[in-house]
């Protein structure tokens, strides 16, 4: 970003953003203040799930220094909303710019674990997997003697392939 395009834009952080309070509901809020020009609501890049910070850019600064002063301490959704007027001067260049994310992992491992429960297993997995889970349990009872705990369990182990 040049600093002609930094010092023409007003650039609030909101702390504290209340899960649901996205996008579409930002823009349309601020919009009473004067022109949104851009949100940008940082995501986690493993759960893709929103951080709970946001920074909301207004076409005038003025609009955004009066946008940080009546919303700080706002209560929203059961939150305190926190905002703060950001100078030009301490503007990051690339805060409204998204970067290509990857698939994160734990998507990744949800189309597996799906996969693997649409799995049917043979006679064989089944009784593979019986004696491990009987020898999990085992191991349970054995620690469980150990801290002077008696206690059995009555399992019943069903794998329908």
């Amino acid at each position: 970003m040049d600093s002609k395009y930094k010092s023409s834009r007003g650039v609030v952080y909101l702390g504290h953003v209340p899960h649901g309070f996205y996008e579409q509901e930002m823009k349309s809020f601020f919009s009473q203040f004067g022109k949104v020009t851009n949100i940008n609501i940082p995501r986690s890049t493993r759960t893709r799930r929103y951080r709970g910070y946001a920074f909301v850019e207004f076409l005038y600064p003025e609009v955004a220094k009066v946008v940080a002063e009546t919303m700080n301490n706002y209560l929203m959704f059961k939150k305190v909303l926190k905002a703060k007027y950001i100078p030009p001067e301490e503007q990051k260049p690339l805060c409204f710019r998204f970067p290509k994310v990857k698939t994160p992992l734990t998507l990744r491992r949800q189309k597996y674990l799906r996969k693997q429960s649409q799995h049917h297993l043979s006679k064989n997995e089944v009784k593979k997997e019986t004696h491990r889970l009987e020898k999990s349990l085992n191991k349970k009872i054995k620690k469980l003697k150990k801290l002077g705990i008696d206690y059995e369990f009555q399992v019943l182990f069903l794998l329908i392939h």
